[in-house]
């Protein structure tokens, strides 16, 4: 049986090789640019899964980030694997030029929705709950999180991309939040998570 994990490999493998050819062939795509994503990300855990790739747009002089994320988590670190996605927005206000091959971006925060693939993760109550026994549902949550990055031009003469940024940062939900004000014996690490990924851009 044709597992999920295999399709995170080969998501990831895809998105890559798309990214790569695609920043070749721009300068052929001419008012179609637009249409081709500015970069590809990989990250480590941050709520999205184990390891997650993603691609993305930017708007507003680079202000703002758009990114669609597809997310794993291996069975073994859950109870079975599972797969999800998510839609994130992040607002990069400050941005320092370190130097001419180095920019840092100290306060990126941003706002998330996700959904876990599942028949334990409904987003509907299933008809064996009474009504309203469940205000959340496990499969889709929303949250926030703050982080910076690290903008650079590694390896930018070597590749068809303009530079690579590795980037930290960390978040929450909605459902944790919520839990934390109603328990307050609740730590601040059950409620916090923090991810680490790299960026390529175009």
């Amino acid at each position: 049986m044709w597992k999920m994990r295999h399709f995170s490999h080969w998501f990831l493998l895809l998105c890559i090789l798309i990214f790569i050819n695609n920043t070749q062939a721009q300068s052929h795509v001419g008012k179609y640019d637009w249409l081709l994503p500015d970069y590809v990300k990989l990250q480590y855990a941050g709520g999205i899964g184990f390891l997650s790739a993603g691609v993305g747009y930017t708007f507003v002089h680079q202000r703002i980030d758009a990114t669609f994320f597809y997310g794993y988590v291996p069975k073994g670190i859950a109870i079975d694997d599972l797969s999800s996605v998510s839609l994130q927005f992040t607002a990069k206000l400050i941005r320092i030029r370190l130097s001419e091959n180095y920019q840092l971006l100290p306060l990126n925060f941003g706002w998330f929705i996700h959904h876990t693939f599942g028949s334990e993760y409904w987003i509907k109550l299933p008809s064996h709950y009474p009504p309203e026994y469940y205000w959340w549902s496990p499969g889709r949550n929303a949250g926030i999180f703050v982080g910076g990055e690290l903008k650079t031009k590694w390896l930018a003469h070597k590749t068809p991309a303009s530079g690579i940024a590795i980037y930290a940062r960390i978040g929450t939900r909605g459902l944790y939040l919520a839990s934390k004000v109603g328990n307050s014996s609740i730590p601040i690490t059950d409620i916090i998570e923090l991810g680490f990924g790299i960026a390529l851009y175009r």
